[in-house]
């Protein structure tokens, strides 16, 4: 870890994560000092930074240069959702099922080959397995849970909750999504005797779990509450309990909003990596379904297959689709106009065609 250069403050914190039966976390803090000490004086922390220079650390590069840099695509887990490595906040009101969408994205990452870890901090083992088998008849061998309330000891926090993320990553190399089911779980409580604004004490905690999930090339999900909306509410981001200096700091925000007269989900979506989105989450009783736009979740079943037509047919008549689905002119008259009004799809010249 001396030669990766990693900071001595860092690797300390893992003293608790390693520390052995038998021995506290002191006794291991002590053995450890004296080897690092050691590994930096055989040269294998050449590379770290010197903190002698106020610019060291920091990569500048000028206009031209960083025009003419490529960079690879970005990674996702789940395309457009779910970026690697990221920092997500997955944020709605009590009941509203942020745990049942967890597990859905679970095992999307799982089923595409990745390792997850899923720490439930609010759930046993035994909620868990009903979750799971009402989910997933055939579980998949790479996603591993910690239930909170099937544990000797609590979850760490703070710092010491970054040295048990590590110890996980060590654990088990593979990983590449860590979901935190809830936040509350792994903060710890800002110090009394701190001067410092709840916006700035926000803005370092997040930014440190941004950073670790970015060293662990990991999408780190948090689970947190929302309040309830007010009038003057910009935008679904503002319902976030707390300080601004979460959603500032986190890389994508997802907020849950219950659809009223409905057991579906509103799903509001915005990051520094992914599109602004609103999407439906259909419920499937149990469980929830792939996202769908937002207006298009809202579609009948008569107009779903209307559009379904047309999306494979372009260019269509209003006669063939009522031909196919057997339907009356009229309602396929009502239909058509209501998804050209919401933008689905368009006429021209008595063609129907989608957008």
């Amino acid at each position: 870890m001396v030669s990766a250069g990693v900071s001595d403050e860092i690797i300390v914190a893992l003293a608790p994560a390693i520390t052995l039966d038998g021995y506290t976390v002191d006794q291991t803090v002590a053995e450890l000092r004296p080897m690092i000490r050691g590994a930096r004086q055989k040269g294998f922390g050449e590379g770290q930074i010197d903190e002698d220079d106020p610019l060291a650390g920091y990569t500048i590069m000028s206009a031209q240069e960083l025009s003419a840099k490529v960079f690879p695509p970005i990674d996702w887990l789940i395309p457009q959702l779910l970026p690697k490595p990221a920092l997500t906040m997955l944020a709605g009101p009590p009941k509203v099922g942020k745990s049942w969408l967890c597990f859905f994205f679970a095992l999307q990452v799982a089923e595409a080959g990745h390792e997850v870890v899923y720490l439930a901090s609010e759930d046993n083992d035994r909620r868990l397995q009903s979750r799971l088998s009402a989910l997933c008849p055939f579980p998949p061998p790479n996603i591993h849970f910690i239930a909170g309330l099937s544990c000797e000891r609590p979850l760490p926090k703070g710092q010491e909750a970054h040295a048990f993320i590590r110890a996980l990553k060590a654990k088990y190399p593979a990983m590449k999504c860590l979901v935190v089911d809830t936040l509350a779980s792994i903060r710890a409580a800002p110090s009394s005797k701190t001067k410092k604004d709840e916006y700035t004490l926000s803005e370092e905690e997040f930014s440190g779990l941004r950073k670790l999930a970015h060293d662990l090339d990991l999408s780190i999900i948090l689970v947190h509450h929302t309040r309830k909306a007010k009038e003057g509410d910009a935008s679904p981001v503002e319902t976030i309990l707390g300080s601004q200096g979460i959603a500032a700091t986190v890389e994508t925000i997802m907020v849950m909003k219950p659809e009223i007269g409905s057991q579906d989900v509103g799903l509001y979506i915005t990051g520094k990596d992914v599109e602004q989105q609103e999407l439906v989450l259909p419920w499937q009783s149990p469980g929830f379904g792939w996202p769908q736009d937002m207006v298009e979740g809202r579609l009948g079943t008569f107009q779903q297959k209307c559009l379904e037509y047309i999306r494979a047919h372009p260019r269509c008549t209003q006669a063939a689709i009522v031909e196919h689905l057997n339907c009356d002119k009229g309602q396929l008259s009502s239909a058509v106009n209501k998804m050209i009004t919401s933008g689905l799809i368009r006429r021209r010249e008595g063609l129907l065609a989608p957008n």
